[in-house]
């Protein structure tokens, strides 16, 4: 498996792996690996349209995963004003899932955002997605706040986690 920097010509199959379903089971290999590309930006997740604009120009990063050619999964992160960096789109194709994909992603926009000088990081999962929150726990990341609305059959959940000053 391979971590490497978005490429314009992954911004397809980037769409169509941001439709497969994030809840659920963790692992689902009845979900071909080689995604098709999808023709149209996903309409509730706008910066997915345009990486390089919304992630890449601003100071971010986007890293794709790569297992056996297959792009299998996705995060970035966009600086804040606050000297962190919001880590978004976080996503294992869900055949791919529970083989340390999402880990290795995870450290590799770790280590770039504190070799970018970030002093932290923050995300939001949900509490209908266990694993996700299971899984940034056990990354370090420590839970900073719930969200609900009366319109939410979920919970949203607020983690931060400190990143190391860079060596030097």
């Amino acid at each position: 498996m391979i971590v490497r920097r978005f490429g314009e010509a992954d911004t397809g199959v980037l769409w169509a792996l941001n439709a497969l379903p994030n809840i659920g089971e963790t692992a689902d290999p009845a979900v071909p690996i080689p995604l098709p590309a999808a023709t149209e930006a996903p309409a509730a997740f706008p910066d997915l349209a345009d990486v390089g604009a919304c992630f890449l120009d601003v100071g971010g990063e986007f890293l794709v995963a790569e297992l056996d050619g297959h792009i299998v999964g996705m995060g970035g992160y966009r600086p804040d004003t606050a000297g962190g960096a919001e880590v978004l789109r976080v996503r294992v194709h869900p055949a791919a899932r529970r083989r340390g994909i999402g880990r290795q992603l995870m450290t590799a926009l770790e280590r770039r955002a504190a070799g970018d000088g970030l002093g932290f990081l923050h995300l939001d999962t949900a509490t209908n997605q266990p694993a996700a929150m299971a899984f940034y726990r056990s990354l370090g990341y420590r839970e900073t706040g719930r969200e609900h609305r009366p319109a939410w059959t979920w919970t949203l959940v607020y983690y931060v986690k400190t990143l190391p000053a860079p060596a030097g």
